[in-house]
C-alpha cells in the first residue's frame, strides 16, 4: 500500500504522464454575404419598387456605401449552426430582412441563391442542401484559406488565425422554374 518515495520519483522519470492529444480541429466559421440587388425585379412584380426608395437616386444624402449596405444581407454562422443550416434557412433570413427593411414580404420559395463554382460558372443552389455541403464540394480548402477572387479560386490566401471566418459570397435572385437553366 505505501511505497517508498524514491520509487515513485523514479517511476515518474521513467514513465511521465502521456502527452495530451491535440484538440480535434474545429470547422471554421463562415460569413455569408448575400447581394440582394437582383431581387428588385421580383419586388416590382409582387409589390412595387419599394427598394427604389432607398437608393441614391431618390435619397441624395445616401452614400453609395450605405446604399450597398441596404442591398446586402450577411450572417456569420458558427460551426455548430453551419452543420444544420440549409439554403432554405438562408432564404428565410433574407425574406425576413426584406420584410424588416422595406415592409414587403417575399416568400423564401420565390427566390434562389446563386454561387460560382471554382471555374467561374454560376449555378443555383438547391434549397434542401446544407451550405456546408456546397463548401466541401466546391471549396474544399474553405477551412484552410480564402481564395483571392471568385475567378481565380486556385490562388488561396491561408488563414493566419483560427478566428478568421471563411467568406462565402452569393447572390439572391428571383427563383427560376428550372434551376438548371440560368439566363
Amino acid at each position: 500500500m505505501w511505497q517508498n518515495r524514491r520509487t515513485r520519483q523514479a517511476d515518474w522519470q521513467q514513465h511521465p504522464w502521456p502527452e495530451q492529444p491535440n484538440p480535434a480541429p474545429q470547422a471554421r466559421k463562415v460569413l455569408v454575404i448575400v447581394d440582394i440587388e437582383q431581387v428588385r425585379p421580383l419586388m416590382n412584380k409582387t409589390h412595387d419598387d419599394s427598394m427604389a426608395t432607398t437608393t441614391c437616386e431618390v435619397l441624395p444624402c445616401l452614400t453609395r456605401v450605405e446604399e450597398r449596405a441596404l442591398f446586402t444581407y450577411n450572417v456569420l454562422l458558427n460551426t455548430h449552426r453551419l452543420e444544420t443550416f440549409t439554403v432554405y434557412n438562408l432564404l428565410h433570413c433574407i425574406s425576413q430582412h426584406i420584410w424588416y427593411t422595406w415592409d414587403r414580404f417575399l416568400a423564401p420559395a420565390s427566390m434562389d441563391i446563386r454561387w460560382q463554382d471554382d471555374t467561374g460558372d454560376t449555378f443555383a443552389l438547391c434549397n434542401e442542401e446544407y451550405l456546408v455541403t456546397y463548401l466541401n464540394t466546391y471549396r474544399p480548402h474553405w477551412t484552410e484559406g480564402q481564395e483571392h477572387s471568385e475567378i481565380f479560386s486556385q490562388n488561396i490566401q491561408y488563414f493566419t488565425s483560427h478566428i478568421q471566418p471563411y467568406i462565402m459570397r452569393v447572390s439572391c435572385h428571383e427563383a427560376l422554374p428550372n434551376r438548371n437553366m440560368l439566363p
